[in-house]
């Protein structure tokens, strides 16, 4: 029993070792199993990221290696532009009306900046720094086309090396040289050259002038905005390699900027400031051109104002003082302007009646000093109140009889006066060489139903018929118009520029003047010189024209017509009464018999055309005839 019992025990024994030998040779073999798929996957993992580098690695060295050359050497080359010097203007006779200085400005490149705030904080230990250099610098800091701030301009070296004491706090500002635009007869010449100003998002935007990479500054108005394109040049660039602070450690590659051409304009300085001294007190326009090939030869809308203070970042202050200033300073008169023509309009209306035979030399019409039309309740009178009696058109046109041309107007029509005062350019740009120019307001049914909901009533054509109602038109268009008469419908577009100068031959390409004549269609010549021979009678039939007061000029004789626009203004004085207030005007041409110069006069608030434009317009042509051998340009 004991052997078997053995025997049973050895079994059991056994067969638990041979179960446990079992377990441990599965539990091996899963071991290695499991060895076997981490190493593989390691080898995977391995593999792909040696393939992924490998791939990046190619990328960078071979495929996109210019990509990654360029990035590198952005970070320790720098582009930066160089401005051009911008071309000069010059008058006529040669005179410089704008040219360029040297000057220093304290700036900061952008990107030295970093952060805004601490930057401000470091440099008001530097300068005085104020409200409006603060904000200066913050529309700077807005601009995306400006590289460099200007912390001060116009800085000097004594001021600079005061700043360079503890310049350690803020070494990043630094001094650089700039060239800056100069004008010379700034107020007089004010709206005639405009300014430069620095680039602006609505400047990039333009599509009538090339912005390039680098350019900051750019013409604003005037002939520095019409002719940008001519005058800025072409900027260079300096490529410098600098240290991880930025700074230059040596000029790599430079090319040099192409100067902009210098232009030669129409305008005779001497002319221009005898003009501007006469009537810079008062407000208005003064043009004074040449009818046979469209010279402009003075400019003038006063008041003018400095401009160059906008050479430099003008003050806020001073940029109020101009916008408040009562007497609008900023406003171009001679093209943006509008004024009723008052009688300088009825020589017009006189040659279109007698085209479209509405009249003859010979019809009469009786001025009792009043015209009654029918169904309106008041009368429309003349300025002369006891009236001119009997008139034909010259002696209507002589003594400016209202009466006359209400009833030529009423004959004529708005339909036909409106049709044909488009052909001596009223109603539309003059397309003179400036940007902003006004259209005037030729008013007719269609323009009244449009603007004001209502019908054309008769009493309006008869205001038309003498330059008031709501007709309006420009100083320039008068002078357009004018020009017509005097050279018989031979007409040219008024222009500025003379040519443009070679910088290094200083040879001038001259002004295109085949192309920029056009015509103005004269029926029958014999209506012309009526009109023109009463206008001559305005200025030399002594006691009957409205301007035969005037002090004769020797040697010659001029034509002109006088004119007073009626205005109600409000009285802003104690007495808050209205009262009227009259514009002076004055329209001309010199000498009679072969017209050399139209001059065209408004005089805001100047009372009558003939106490007040008409003088003044005498004394420029005098001017003129005194002078004429100087004026011819030195490039003729």
């Amino acid at each position: 029993m004991k052997t078997k019992s053995r025997r049973d025990s050895i079994r059991k024994r056994k067969n638990i070792e041979e179960k446990y030998s079992w377990d441990r040779l599965s539990d091996s073999d899963d071991e290695r199993k499991s060895h076997k798929i981490r190493a593989l996957i390691a080898t995977v993992i391995v593999v792909s990221l040696f393939s992924l580098y490998m791939t990046k690695l190619y990328q960078v060295q071979v495929s996109n290696h210019e990509y990654y050359s360029v990035k590198s050497d952005s970070n320790r080359i720098k582009i930066r532009p160089v401005q051009a010097t911008r071309g000069i203007i010059y008058d006529r006779k040669g005179s410089i009306l704008a040219d360029n200085i040297s000057t220093f400005n304290l700036v900061v490149k952008k990107e030295l900046i970093g952060d805004k705030k601490d930057f401000l904080d470091k440099l008001g230990k530097l300068v005085n720094l104020d409200k409006n250099m603060t904000e200066s610098i913050n529309s700077q800091y807005k601009n995306r086309r400006l590289k460099d701030i200007t912390i001060i301009e116009d800085i000097t070296l004594d001021d600079y090396s005061k700043i360079a004491v503890d310049q350690y706090i803020l070494p990043v500002v630094e001094l650089l040289s700039k060239s800056k635009r100069r004008y010379k007869s700034p107020e007089a010449m004010a709206h005639v050259m405009g300014y430069v100003g620095k680039v602006s998002d609505a400047d990039i935007e333009s599509s009538v002038v090339k912005i390039h990479e680098g350019m900051t500054e750019i013409g604003k108005l005037g002939v520095e905005r019409f002719y940008q394109n001519i005058l800025s040049g072409q900027p260079g660039f300096e490529k410098l390699e600098t240290d991880a602070r930025g700074e230059v450690i040596r000029v790599l590659e430079k090319r040099e900027p192409i100067r902009g051409k210098d232009i030669v304009l129409t305008i005779d300085l001497d002319l221009q400031n005898f003009i501007y001294e006469i009537v810079k007190d008062k407000e208005g326009a003064v043009i004074v051109m040449n009818p046979n090939n469209g010279d402009i030869l003075a400019f003038v809308s006063f008041p003018g104002y400095d401009i160059n203070l906008f050479t430099k970042s003008i003050s806020n202050k001073q940029y109020a003082a101009l916008l408040n200033d009562k007497r609008k300073p900023l406003i171009n008169r001679v093209t943006s302007g509008q004024y009723p023509p008052g009688s300088t309009l009825k020589p017009f209306i006189g040659m279109i009646a007698l085209e479209q035979g509405i009249i003859n030399e010979n019809k009469f019409v009786n001025c009792d000093g009043a015209y009654e039309l029918d169904n309106h309740k008041r009368p429309f009178r003349c300025w002369k109140k006891d009236g001119h009696g009997d008139a034909d058109l010259s002696y209507a046109l002589t003594q400016s009889c209202d009466v006359f041309f209400y009833r030529v107007a009423q004959l004529t029509g708005i339909d036909l006066i409106s049709e044909h005062l488009y052909k001596y350019g009223f109603g539309q740009k003059t397309y003179i060489d400036l940007y902003g120019e006004k259209e005037g307001l030729i008013p007719d049914r269609a323009w009244k139903s449009k603007a004001k909901q209502e019908p054309w009533y008769p009493g309006e054509t008869l205001n038309v018929g003498i330059g008031q109602g709501y007709f309006l038109a420009t100083p320039m268009q008068l002078t357009l118009a004018t020009a017509s008469l005097a050279t018989d419908g031979n007409t040219y577009t008024p222009h500025f520029l003379f040519g443009d100068k070679n910088n290094k031959t200083s040879e001038v390409s001259m002004y295109d003047y085949k192309n920029n004549k056009f015509s103005t269609e004269m029926k029958d010549i014999h209506h012309l010189d009526i009109v023109k021979k009463a206008m001559w009678r305005v200025v030399n039939d002594n006691g009957v024209g409205t301007a035969s007061s005037l002090k004769k000029v020797k040697n010659i004789e001029f034509a002109g017509k006088t004119g007073t626009a009626q205005v109600y203004n409000l009285d802003k004085g104690k007495t808050g009464t209205k009262r009227l207030q009259d514009h002076a005007l004055f329209i001309s041409y010199a000498p009679f018999e072969s017209p050399e110069i139209v001059v065209t006069v408004v005089v805001e608030n100047g009372g009558g055309g003939s106490s007040t434009a008409a003088p003044i317009a005498r004394d420029i042509i005098e001017y003129y005839m005194d002078k004429k051998l100087t004026s011819v340009s030195k490039y003729e």
